[in-house]
């Protein structure tokens, strides 16, 4: 099923937090993207864990979400080269 650019553009808000351009230009300022990727997951165990206040899984889930999509995209990018 193709998406509309508007329906990309909402899935991306809901599973990201922001827009997938977004992720790829954030990637494009980093040597080394996985590090990105895994400065993420670190955001995520920091918002999991309540110590600055109440957990936030929503957000948890929205940096989780964004450090699979680097990932998976470094991935592919290695496959096609």
């Amino acid at each position: 099923m193709l998406r509309t650019e508007y329906e990309k553009s909402e899935w991306d808000l809901q599973a990201y937090g922001c827009r997938a351009i977004a992720i790829d230009n954030a990637i494009k300022n980093y040597q080394d993207p996985l590090m990105l990727a895994a400065s993420m997951l670190s955001d995520a165990q920091e918002i999991i864990s309540g110590e600055y206040g109440k957990p936030d899984t929503e957000t948890a889930r929205q940096f989780m979400n964004r450090a699979k999509y680097i990932i998976f995209k470094m991935m592919r990018e290695e496959k096609n080269a």
